[in-house]
């Protein structure tokens, strides 16, 4: 009897235990899909973005709490000071002279930031949303916004209005004067902890609260000491060449006297810090510039044009030769300090040009897919004639099917030595001369192109900020593509069975990209571009510089407001598949900038003012 009564009891022990255990997972499961109900489309409690609460918040509001910080930035930018110097990093690099210059120094992501905050606690198994679901109730999940930022642009801005304020350390040097070796002397420096203020700067985005970042001095120590270097004096006797060295390439020669050997011998530190002798690499660089510059070619692509109704070659194909610069310091180095070679030869590799087409009249192109239009009238002399040295970089280019086009690729290096002229920037107090004028012209009519082809868009980034330059025909914003070398680049897919080619020509002040190729009856379709959100630019801001005569003022272009816009972008194929995309670009409020010429800066400081005796920096860091 005992037996049974322990059986009756123990079974209705787990029938309870059963009961409780279901009920326990009916309440949980309850639980989290009521949670899940009451925050849909929200994010969950004690999300953060940077500082910013955005728990129980829609997307829409979310955007709108970002939206202060953002313009915040926007209208300020980054502020770095020491003492009473301040110098001031834009959101956006302004340009005087042409639109296509001014590119983002640091710019937020908000649609990503949004889908970042949206997605924290949606993500991932099912712990793993329990977990960040319920832990915003006692805690904080703290997520970093989404944004890009240019930090060696910035570094570079920051040493190039504040380089007058350091005196950087110095390596002892070898001197080598009528065949006599002497080593000078080392120093040690003070320079800016721009490591220490990029990291500072880097807090604040994350955060996305600003306010003024300390500049720290900083020890700069000497690499190479004169006691280290000293002791390899008998070595650089035994090195030095009382005679020239010949160096030949494919027929050509040159001569180097010894002199110019023995300026480049160098002590350096290695790897384990010890000093060792060897050859400048800088310094043979630079010698080696007019030979490189009478070797080196880019490969040259085939060309091609329609012609009636037929492809034809205009340019043929050629391969490159590009000059190895290290492997040709670390061959010479052992030739001629070791080896004594008076015979060199460069290290030279051969290049092949990327598309080699054995039949024109196999490559499928038949007819005009679609045509790309944009007018640059008003533009300056400079502009237009970099928008018509890139439009002839682009003429003629064949996609291969399946293949994706890169513009920058297609354009390569922009420089003088390819014929584009510079225009002035506006960094910090200073202009500086910086290539690339036009070219947003260039991917602008490109990406029309593409979408009047029906051809798939696979990297557009719109302008900083709205340019009348690239308003469609009914005056409205939208429709540009901006490039920059890295990047953002513009690229499309050749999604078709045949090869593109892209013909491009100038008519007046209007620019054309035409893409010839087989037509495969897909059907593409662009609607009206909506625009919405329009905010008024901010207030003039003024700058004072030192490269303008005192009393003169120079600004950039007009004003411009702040706004959205977007259209939709749909492909049909042959076989019923669509494809929807909406190109969706937001353009900043953009104030005019404006120089000042003035004689000395109101918040500059003396140069002089900065010695290692001004503050104990035994730790490295001046306070």
């Amino acid at each position: 009897m005992w037996d049974a009564i322990k059986k009756h009891f123990w079974h209705n022990a787990w029938e309870r235990l059963a009961v409780v255990l279901i009920a326990a997972s009916l309440t949980a499961i309850g639980a989290y899909a009521g949670y899940a109900a009451v925050y849909e489309a929200r994010a969950f409690p004690g999300v953060f973005v940077g500082s910013y609460a955005v728990g129980g918040l829609s997307g829409a509001e979310i955007k709108t709490s970002m939206a202060a910080a953002s313009d915040t930035l926007d209208q300020n930018g980054l502020t770095f000071v020491f003492r009473d110097r301040k110098v001031n990093v834009p959101s956006v690099v302004a340009t005087t002279e042409d639109p296509d210059l001014s590119y983002a120094l640091i710019d937020y992501d908000t649609d990503a930031s949004v889908a970042l905050a949206l997605a924290y606690g949606r993500t991932g198994n099912v712990v793993r949303q329990l977990k960040d679901r319920f832990g915003g109730l006692i805690g904080r999940a703290t997520l970093v916004p989404r944004y890009t930022w240019r930090e060696e642009a910035v570094a570079e801005l920051l040493a190039k209005n504040l380089s007058n304020l350091e005196h950087p350390g110095t390596d002892a040097r070898l001197v080598i004067l009528n065949g006599i070796a002497s080593i000078t002397e080392d120093r040690e420096g003070i320079v800016f902890d721009y490591e220490r203020a990029l990291a500072e700067a880097r807090k604040e985005l994350d955060a996305l609260v600003f306010s003024p970042i300390p500049l720290k001095l900083k020890k700069d120590v000497p690499i190479l000491t004169r006691s280290q270097a000293e002791p390899l004096l008998p070595a650089v006797g035994r090195a030095l060449f009382t005679e020239g060295v010949s160096i030949g390439y494919a027929g050509q020669s040159w001569f180097w006297p010894a002199a110019t050997t023995n300026d480049l011998i160098e002590i350096r530190v290695d790897e384990n810090g010890a000093a060792k002798l060897g050859l400048s690499q800088a310094g043979l660089l630079e010698a080696l510039a007019p030979i490189v510059a009478s070797i080196a070619m880019e490969a040259q692509e085939p060309k091609f044009a329609i012609l009636g109704a037929k492809v034809v070659e205009f340019k043929a194909p050629a391969s490159g030769k590009r000059v190895m610069a290290e492997d040709t310091w670390k061959l010479w180095e052992r030739e001629l300090l070791f080896e004594r070679a008076t015979e060199l030869a460069p290290v030279v590799e051969v290049t092949e040009p990327t598309q080699k087409i054995a039949d024109l009249n196999n490559l499928g192109i038949t007819e005009l897919l679609g045509v790309g239009k944009s007018s640059f009238a008003g533009s300056p002399p400079n502009r237009r004639h970099n928008i018509r040295v890139g439009a002839a970089s682009v003429n003629g280019t064949l996609v291969p099917p399946g293949e994706e086009f890169s513009l920058l690729k297609t354009l390569g290096k922009v420089d003088a030595a390819a014929g584009y002229l510079p225009e002035l920037v506006i960094k910090g107090n200073q202009t500086v001369p910086e290539y690339g004028g036009g070219l947003c012209q260039i991917g602008t009519t490109t990406f029309r192109g593409t979408l009047a082809a029906g051809l798939p868009v696979t990297a557009r980034r719109n302008h900083s900020y709205a340019v009348s330059y690239y308003n469609d025909a009914n005056g409205l914003p939208g429709t540009d593509a901006t490039i920059y070398d890295p990047a953002p680049d513009y690229r499309f897919k050749n999604d078709t069975a045949n090869y593109v080619l892209i013909a491009t020509r100038v008519l007046g002040d209007d620019l054309f990209f035409e893409y010839w190729g087989t037509k495969d009856g897909r059907v593409s379709a662009q609607s009206g571009t909506r625009v919405w959100d329009r905010v008024p630019p901010p207030p003039t801001k003024y700058i004072e510089t030192l490269d303008l005569p005192v009393g003169k003022t120079k600004c950039t272009e007009s004003p411009h407001a702040g706004m959205k816009a977007a259209f939709d972008y749909t492909i049909t194929y042959p076989d019923g598949e669509v494809s929807e995309t909406t190109f969706t670009s937001q353009y900043r409020p953009w104030q005019e900038v404006c120089l000042i010429g003035v004689e000395t800066l109101s918040e500059e400081l003396d140069a002089e003012g900065l010695d290692l005796e001004d503050a104990d920096i035994s730790a490295g860091t001046v306070q």
